[in-house]
């Protein structure tokens, strides 16, 4: 089970826990980083870790807390866990899931060890597509999607999105057809906010197990990651260092 440093309340109710990673100096610039759905696993929390060495307050949400015991956290390759993640992404309201979103948002930017005009989110397949929502429904400073899915349900929003938006795309993604990456391609490919990216022959996932900092450049995973850390680097800079 994951060590939450902090627990923060919920818009109806109760609360829900979050791992915080922080860096050497503070205040610094944070990142939310939002689980696939594994809940915030060993893997997410490597993320996290990784996210923190590079400067950044990393905060990662548990966002299955109404659905599964808190601090759930799933291994992908364990197959009966892989089978109960998948369960439990069927039972999950992404609504909710959006408004836990923004009090981590809220939370983040009231906390001392982050520079509050400075806070982005960074998600992986269900992350990704709250990341890709966060961009459309809150006031989030920059945000990363990665192979997320079900983005098309939201396209019809676009104009919403006001801050930089980078997106990761799987080619092969098993669970994001061709028809909908033609349709996020039509839909965003001239956004002034949006970059995409589009990894050939890459499936879904394709960046599991690749850690967020400088260790790993190789292969798709390794530089999608690279271009996440230049996006950050460029978009959540402290107001001294933007100067």
């Amino acid at each position: 089970m994951p060590d939450f440093q902090a627990q923060i309340p919920a818009h109806d109710g109760d609360d829900f826990g979050v791992y915080i990673a922080r860096p050497k100096t503070t205040p610094a610039p944070a990142v939310i980083v939002i689980q696939e759905i594994f809940g915030v696993n060993q893997e997410l929390r490597a993320k996290c870790d990784a996210l923190a060495e590079l400067g950044y307050v990393a905060i990662a949400p548990d966002l299955f807390w109404r659905i599964a015991e808190k601090g759930l956290e799933l291994n992908p390759e364990n197959e009966d866990e892989l089978q109960r993640a998948f369960d439990l992404y069927g039972e999950f309201d992404a609504e909710k899931g959006i408004k836990d979103l923004k009090s981590t948002l809220a939370f983040a930017r009231d906390h001392e060890d982050v520079i509050s005009d400075s806070v982005g989110c960074v998600g992986f397949c269900l992350g990704g597509f709250l990341a890709f929502a966060m961009a459309v429904e809150s006031d989030v400073d920059a945000a990363v999607s990665y192979y997320g899915v079900s983005i098309p349900s939201m396209l019809d929003k676009k104009d919403k999105i006001t801050k930089p938006l980078l997106m990761h795309i799987a080619e092969k993604d098993q669970f994001v057809s061709a028809e909908e990456q033609t349709q996020m391609q039509d839909a965003l490919g001239d956004h002034a906010q949006v970059t995409m990216y589009t990894y050939e022959g890459e499936d879904h996932a394709f960046a599991r197990f690749i850690s967020l900092d400088a260790s790993e450049t190789e292969g798709a995973g390794g530089l999608a990651n690279s271009r996440t850390r230049d996006f950050f680097a460029n978009t959540l800079k402290p107001k001294a260092e933007a100067a």
